[in-house]
C-alpha cells in the first residue's frame, strides 16, 4: 500500500515582523476604518436630511458656529501629516530612536487635538446638544469624530509609552506603522465634516 505524499512548507524563513497588506492588524484596522467611515457617512446624511426641514440652517435665533478652533485643528491635523508619514517610514526601518522622537510628537498633536476638539463641542458650535434638531445634528457630526480622535490619541500615547519605558520588540514597529494608516483615516475624514459642521451654515 502506498502512502499519499505530504506537501511540506518550510516557512521557518518568513519574516515575523511585516508592515502593510501583508500584517493580520492593519487588516483589522482597515475593517475597523469602513465600519467608522460608514458611521460617520451616517451622520452627514442625518444632518442633511434635518437640514430640509428648516428653512434656514441653523434655524433663527442660533447662532453661527465660529471657524476659529475648527480651522486651527483643521490646519493643525493638516500639518502632521508629514511627521506621520515619517513615522511609518522609520516603523519600517526599525529605528528605536527616530520613532520615539515621532512617537512623542504624534502623542502631543493628539492631545492638541482633543482639546481643540472639546472647545469647538462647548464654544464653537454655539448650541446645546438638546437645544433643537440642528443642535443635535450639530453635535453628532462633531461628537462621532470626536470618539474617534479620543480612541486614536490613547492608541498613540500608549504606543509612545511602551517606546519610553520598553521593551520594545520587533513587533511594536509593526503596531506603531498601523497607527499612521489610521492617522490618514482620522484626517481626511475630519475635512469633509469641518466643512459641514463649521461652513455649510454660511453658505445656504
Amino acid at each position: 500500500m502506498t502512502l499519499p505524499r505530504r506537501v511540506v512548507l518550510d516557512v521557518s524563513l518568513l519574516p515575523r515582523t511585516v508592515f502593510g497588506v501583508r500584517d493580520m492588524m492593519w487588516w483589522g484596522t482597515l475593517a475597523f476604518v469602513i465600519v467608522e467611515g460608514f458611521s460617520l457617512v451616517l451622520t452627514v446624511a442625518v444632518s442633511l436630511y434635518l437640514r430640509k426641514n428648516f428653512a434656514t440652517w441653523p434655524p433663527e435665533d442660533i447662532l453661527l458656529p465660529s471657524v476659529v478652533a475648527p480651522t486651527i485643528q483643521m490646519v493643525l491635523m493638516l500639518v502632521s501629516l508629514p511627521v506621520i508619514r515619517r513615522l511609518s517610514q522609520r516603523s519600517m526601518d526599525f529605528e528605536v530612536h527616530p520613532v520615539r522622537r515621532l512617537l512623542t510628537i504624534a502623542a502631543l498633536f493628539t492631545i492638541t487635538f482633543v482639546a481643540l476638539r472639546a472647545w469647538e463641542l462647548t464654544q464653537s458650535l454655539n448650541v446645546r446638544w438638546d437645544a433643537n434638531a440642528y443642535g443635535s445634528a450639530q453635535w453628532l457630526v462633531v461628537g462621532s469624530h470626536a470618539l474617534l480622535l479620543a480612541v486614536q490619541s490613547v492608541e498613540t500615547i500608549g504606543m509612545a509609552l511602551i517606546f519610553w519605558r520598553g521593551p520594545v520588540e520587533k513587533k511594536h514597529f509593526s503596531d506603531a506603522s498601523d497607527i499612521a494608516f489610521y492617522w490618514y483615516f482620522i484626517v481626511l475624514s475630519w475635512l469633509p465634516l469641518y466643512l459641514l459642521a463649521f461652513w455649510l451654515p454660511r453658505w445656504i
